[in-house]
């Protein structure tokens, strides 16, 4: 799915579209009715929609009769009571659901339980929260009312997969570890691109029990923005890669890092050692020099070649000069993203000395573990349930 919003919300509007024609009407829409809805649609995209229409109607069965909803009818609905009633700020980080389907017959019924519930004098949000999670798994589990996340799907993946989440009954936990030696930092400045770090991220590596292989990036994901907010998302590798698990929840980062004794790293614009643009100090620097001795002496970390590259020549080489030169790149503005990937690489260093600090607490397993369901949406009777189409 792409980033852009407004392009989000006409292909998922799509899926919607194609979802309603094959199993309310058994067939598929037409062309121009599919262009109408989003204008990017194609062979691919019609691929795509024939791959998600086939998991969602596999998990129905032989269950039709629903209202399909993403921008208006119950969907709005329930996220407005959620806001309102349950206290959700961040729709996603509660359910990440894109689709909504309801049994026409069970609508007003489903819709007056949930404002009932909702809508009890005197009950905190939380409970408020948690008695519409609750409820929304009856329906989801009595398939009445289907919450249903889309994810990108392979282009070399021949079906899609569908997984329910946080409607309990949930087998035992997939326990999830680092693949030793896969942090990696790289601070090699200018080298594929003037100006720029090679990457602005830190990068590591995951492995489920059952074997399946993950990859992590923590990095902000907007470069042109100066000092912006670094997330962690996740993407399964080998047969799944490019089905990403999604950005890890910050209330699933906060809760076990609370329980550490560690705090998250805050946003480049709120970090006291990040200063705006053109005005750092000694002091700061000295921060980052010193948190790179650490980092560097812990073995944990892979910096790459620390070093800076100008016209394909390497003009200086360790983390004071690789400093110096960031700082002057962005001072200039030698590049509209030269700020923006400085920052969150200083942010990733942050990241690195939590995962450092972790494995020396000896809880690497189950703070990939809590990652990996941080990323799932499925890490606490805070979620609501969903069907995953990936």
């Amino acid at each position: 799915m792409a980033t852009d919003a407004r392009e989000t919300a006409k292909q998922e509007n799509g899926s919607r579209v194609f979802f309603e024609h094959v199993i309310e009407k058994g067939k598929e829409p037409t062309d121009k009715m599919m262009l109408s809805v989003y204008d990017g649609y194609g062979p691919e995209w019609r691929d795509t929609y024939r791959k998600q229409t086939a998991a969602l109607k596999k998990y129905l069965g032989v269950n039709k009769g629903y209202e399909y909803s993403r921008d208006n009818g119950i969907m709005p609905y329930i996220e407005k009571i959620a806001k309102i009633e349950c206290g959700v700020s961040v729709k996603d980080r509660w359910n990440p659901m894109d689709i909504v389907l309801v049994k026409k017959s069970k609508k007003k019924v489903i819709e007056g339980t949930i404002k009932e519930l909702t809508n009890i004098k005197g009950m905190s949000k939380e409970a408020k929260l948690g008695l519409l999670n609750a409820y929304m798994r009856e329906t989801l589990n009595e398939k009445l009312l289907i919450g249903v996340s889309l994810k990108a799907i392979a282009k070399n993946k021949k079906n899609a997969s569908s997984e329910v989440a946080n409607a309990g009954g949930k087998s035992i936990p997939t326990e999830v570890d680092m693949v030793k030696g896969s942090l990696k930092c790289t601070l090699t400045l200018g080298k594929k691109k003037p100006f720029l770090f090679d990457t602005g991220e830190l990068g590591f590596d995951m492995e489920t029990a059952m074997g399946g292989k993950i990859h992590g990036q923590s990095r902000n994901f907007q470069y042109s923005k100066e000092r912006n907010l670094v997330q962690t998302d996740l993407t399964p590798k080998g047969k799944d890669a490019g089905a990403k698990l999604g950005k890890v929840s910050s209330i699933a980062l906060d809760s076990f890092l609370e329980g550490m004794g560690l705090n998250r790293p805050t946003s480049a614009a709120k970090d006291k050692n990040i200063p705006p643009v053109g005005e750092w100090t000694d002091s700061a620097k000295r921060y980052w020099i010193d948190l790179y001795k650490k980092l560097d002496s812990s073995g944990m970390v892979d910096f790459g070649e620390v070093a800076v590259y100008e016209n394909n020549r390497r003009v200086a080489e360790g983390f004071e000069s690789v400093l110096d030169y960031a700082i002057m790149y962005e001072t200039k503005k030698a590049d509209r993203s030269s700020a923006g990937r400085f920052s969150s690489k200083l942010v990733a260093m942050e990241w690195a000395n939590i995962w450092v600090t972790i494995a020396k607490k000896g809880k690497s397993k189950e703070w990939c573990t809590a990652l990996y369901y941080g990323a799932k949406k499925e890490f606490g009777n805070s979620n609501g349930p969903f069907l995953k189409i990936y």
